[in-house]
């Protein structure tokens, strides 16, 4: 968080945009990073997360506290969802992820991302865990660069006792990771895959909401219409679809595309109204 921004955003003004944004559209899912190893988008305005030098050497009964304490002030900024832990394990050179994880060991990093669930949990704010199948390794930027996730699914599995332990500790959301994974035929970015959905819900049991990572990435998009994008992530199974500030003033013609595609039928309703109903389902339950 800049200098800046820390001056400039105060509990009050989040208090004052959410319940502006909760009169205008109803219940809604208001989200915002809370990172141990990167962004706490409320630092300054909720209590803020050990350092995660610190976070390691805390039991799972101390982090989940302090994770808890850090909720509780999430929730009093009318910030419902959480969008962390972040689930994957670095194990070599990654340009995007190193130094923003937990741990770069598995057991170590499954303990506390399944004490980060279940303190914000008690609080009453909503987890996502990110950013599925994990990215273990990788070259370059996803959102700046075509990434290639080159890990054979075997590899991938390795790191998934972290999500499996988040989803046992009662994770509400995941988000699909950006970079292309070359083990999928065809290969394509998780955010956009049926086969990686499909596994997070028969093999992981996952019954959440399930969201991409932001669909205009370069690794998502390679160049494809961003209205495709959209469309080609619902068919996968996607419920929730995340756009860059860059890209929102898009959003319109967005919903339009989506629109015309369950007419045209290359979109089918029911699952449209899958994605709906999860929404919806977990904005209201907060």
């Amino acid at each position: 968080m800049s200098e800046q921004r820390l001056q400039s955003e105060t509990l009050e003004k989040w208090q004052r945009f959410t319940a502006e944004a909760q009169r205008l559209g109803g219940p809604l899912i208001l989200a915002a990073d809370g990172d141990i190893s990167a962004v706490h988008r409320l630092q300054g305005v909720a209590p803020a997360l050990p350092k995660p030098e610190v976070a390691r050497t805390m039991s799972a009964l101390e982090l989940e506290q302090a994770c808890y304490e850090m909720a509780c002030g999430v929730r009093t900024a009318g910030v419902n969802l959480l969008l962390s832990p972040t689930a994957d394990v670095v194990t070599g050179p990654n340009v995007w992820l190193a130094g923003r994880t937990l741990s770069d060991d598995f057991d170590e990093a499954a303990r506390m991302a399944s004490a980060y669930v279940r303190g914000v949990r008690r609080a009453g704010v909503g987890s996502t865990l990110k950013h599925f199948p994990g990215h273990p390794q990788l070259a370059h930027q996803p959102a700046t660069e075509e990434a290639f996730n080159s890990q054979t699914m075997a590899q991938l599995r390795a790191g998934w006792e972290v999500f499996r332990a988040g989803i046992v500790a009662g994770a509400d959301a995941i988000m699909m990771g950006p970079a292309i994974v070359q083990s999928l035929q065809p290969a394509v970015a998780a955010s956009l895959s049926a086969e990686l959905v499909d596994t997070l819900r028969s093999e992981l049991g996952f019954k959440g909401l399930i969201m991409t990572i932001d669909l205009d990435h370069r690794s998502v998009q390679r160049g494809q219409p961003l209205h495709e994008v959209a469309i080609a992530a619902l068919n996968a199974g996607a419920d929730l679809l995340l756009l860059s500030p860059r890209a929102f003033s898009r959003a319109a013609e967005l919903a339009t595309a989506i629109v015309d595609a369950v007419a045209t039928g290359r979109l089918p309703a029911p699952r449209l109204e899958a994605a709906a109903r999860a929404i919806d389902a977990l904005a209201k339950r907060f």
